[in-house]
C-alpha cells in the first residue's frame, strides 16, 4: 500500500533561496515568450512549486535489477523540467570503502522533487524505470511535503 499522508495544505511563507543557489540566466526572447504563454494558459501554472521528500526503498534482492535499469532510469530523468528533480541518490546499506571498485550496496533512493501537487509526484514516479522495472518497492514509497532550509551545490 502506498503511504500517502492526507494533510491540509497550509499557507507557507516562501523564502529566497540561499546565496549559494545557482543564478538564473537570461533566456533568448523566443523561449521567454513560450514560457510566458505557457504560464498564462493555466491558472495553476502560476502556483509555486512545493518540495516533496520521497523515500523509495528497493525490493529485497533488487540490486542486479537496479544496476541493469540505472542507465534508463538516469536517461528518463532528463525529460523532466529542470526544477522537478532537486536532488536524488541511493540509500546505502553501508558506507563505500576507500578503494572498493564494486558497486555500492544500494537499498533504495531518496529524492527531493519540486512539484505543485503530490499527485504530480506520484504520476511521475509511477512512470520511472525503477518502478516499472520493479526496483523500488512501490508499496513502501513514502512522500512528504518538505521545506528546505539549506541546499548546497555539489
Amino acid at each position: 500500500m502506498l503511504l500517502l499522508r492526507a494533510r491540509p495544505l497550509l499557507q507557507r511563507t516562501r523564502f529566497p533561496l540561499p546565496s549559494c543557489a545557482p543564478q538564473q540566466t537570461q533566456l533568448p526572447s523566443s523561449i521567454s515568450s513560450i514560457r510566458r504563454t505557457m504560464a498564462s494558459s493555466s491558472n495553476s501554472a502560476a502556483a509555486p512549486l512545493q518540495e516533496w521528500l520521497v523515500i523509495a526503498p528497493d525490493h529485497k534482492g533488487a540490486l542486479e535489477k537496479r544496476l541493469s535499469a540505472r542507465p534508463q532510469h538516469l536517461e528518463g530523468l532528463k525529460a523532466d523540467h529542470e526544477k522537478f528533480w532537486l536532488f536524488g541518490g541511493a540509500m546505502l546499506e553501508e558506507p563505500i570503502k576507500e578503494g572498493d571498485t564494486n558497486p555500492p550496496k544500494m537499498s533504495g533512493s531518496v529524492m527531493l522533487i519540486g512539484a505543485k501537487t503530490k499527485e504530480e509526484v506520484v504520476e511521475r514516479l509511477k512512470r520511472d524505470k525503477y518502478v516499472t522495472g520493479e526496483v523500488w518497492d512501490w508499496e513502501k514509497v513514502q512522500i512528504f511535503p518538505f521545506k528546505s532550509a539549506l541546499r548546497k551545490p555539489l
